[in-house]
């Protein structure tokens, strides 16, 4: 806790991203669900990390989300929220405008790729029943994202509730020799990771990780 407490007086970010899942699991049922990972690091140092689950080609992602951000800005100052993309296992969608709404907190979604919007509308209209509604999050927020340029890289960010060039600054601040902010690179690695293990024990019930905090 001591850790915790000083680590606050720097400010603090959050990065979320989804975990690891068996690609063919999407084939075989949709109920099955993978780890949401919320990191947050105060300046450039971990502070903490928040765990929820999010189903497979699902729709829970955006309250997946909601949870972890709750919970993490109870605690902590966030200063911005990091997502990567509004995609998360597989097809499951979170809405970054949902989520501002909720808690007014500045989100900034990183799309480290270009997206082929109309290879992936045709994906979901082949796949999914409600394939109008995820695809208008996506083709919204991918739209009304702007290129900026990471050292010699080309990102695009779609912000709310601060200024583009106050998000790069923020960026810049958490940034080490990736392109994305530091949360996230750790909220990818460490969701990853745990989703992995989750996987390999088919005993582990997810209702014992979902809403951990260290």
């Amino acid at each position: 806790m001591q850790y915790v407490e000083i680590a606050t007086s720097s400010p603090c970010y959050l990065g979320i991203d989804d975990g690891y899942f068996d690609i063919n699991l999407k084939r075989m049922n949709r109920s099955s669900k993978t780890v949401l990972v919320g990191i947050v690091m105060c300046g450039r140092r971990f502070a903490d990390m928040f765990i929820d689950r999010i189903s497979i080609d699902g729709l829970d992602a955006t309250s997946s989300a909601s949870r972890v951000i709750a919970k993490a800005s109870t605690l902590y100052p966030i200063q911005v929220a990091f997502l990567d993309g509004v995609t998360y296992a597989g097809f499951n969608i979170i809405d970054p405008r949902r989520i501002y709404n909720i808690f007014n907190i500045p989100l900034a979604v990183i799309f480290r790729h270009q997206l082929d919007v109309m290879k992936i509308f045709k994906a979901l209209k082949e796949h999914f029943i409600d394939y109008t509604y995820r695809y208008s999050i996506i083709d919204y927020t991918y739209r009304n994202s702007l290129e900026v340029k990471v050292d010699d890289t080309k990102i695009r960010v779609y912000v709310l509730g601060l200024s583009m060039a106050a998000v790069i600054e923020h960026i810049e601040k958490v940034r080490r020799v990736f392109i994305e902010p530091y949360p996230l690179k750790v909220a990818d690695r460490l969701a990853s990771l745990l989703g992995r293990i989750v996987m390999s024990r088919k005993t582990l019930n997810y209702d014992q990780i979902s809403g951990y905090s260290v």
